[in-house]
């Protein structure tokens, strides 16, 4: 009896032990990605350049190349100084009818100038790999200037929605989408018009 009560003991001793000894886990080696802080810091100034397409009312859509510089504020508001040209096409009446052309080559010239401000706002990330992530920002911008056309100065309203993507600290990638709405008189009556643009190109800050 006493050696079936010391066994029994001996067992209890033991597993209680085993329940006690240290568990050792296997820690998985998980890689850290790194996620570039690409976001503006301490560059306030940007410059960039871009090309695109713009389509003229009532011409053709033609190629079109533009830059800026711009100032940020701070990380919300900003001010961009804007310059594009273009070269207009034939109209659709230049084209069906065998008349004069309604416009010069020099008057075809299509050229804008004019200062915008912006707004930044839904900052984002663009995932490329698991172990590669680029910031992003989606920006509005409105201002308005002058634009060269058909002989004529004509007050010009701009609105841009712009969207980076920030390949490093002092270069982003930029799409942009812009409606440049001035009145022209070029088809013999005034009318306002919506010429819009679309670019993409490079940004780099300082």
């Amino acid at each position: 009896m006493s050696t079936l009560v010391f066994s029994a003991y001996s067992q209890t001793v033991t597993a209680n032990e085993q329940s006690q000894a240290p568990v050792v886990e296997a820690k998985a080696d998980v890689e850290r990605r790194e996620i570039l802080d690409d976001l503006l810091d301490t560059e306030d100034f940007e410059i960039g350049i871009q090309a695109g397409v713009i389509s003229i009312e009532d011409f053709e859509s033609n190629a079109w190349l533009s830059g800026h510089i711009g100032y940020h504020i701070n990380e919300h508001f900003y001010v961009k100084a804007r310059y594009g040209q273009a070269e207009a096409g034939e109209t659709s009446f230049e084209k069906l009818v065998s008349a004069a052309p309604l416009l010069t080559d020099d008057q075809r010239d299509f050229t804008y100038y004019g200062l915008n401000i912006g707004y930044n706002f839904l900052p984002g990330e663009i995932f490329l790999t698991k172990d590669l992530v680029l910031n992003s920002v989606f920006s509005i911008e409105v201002g308005g200037g002058s634009t060269e056309f058909a002989g004529d100065d004509e007050f010009t309203v701009n609105i841009t929605a712009n969207y980076r993507v920030f390949i490093n600290d002092w270069v982003a990638w930029d799409i942009a989408m812009s409606d440049y709405v001035l009145d022209t008189q070029v088809t013999g009556e005034s009318k306002t018009t919506h010429n819009l643009n679309f670019v993409t190109g490079l940004s780099f800050y300082f």
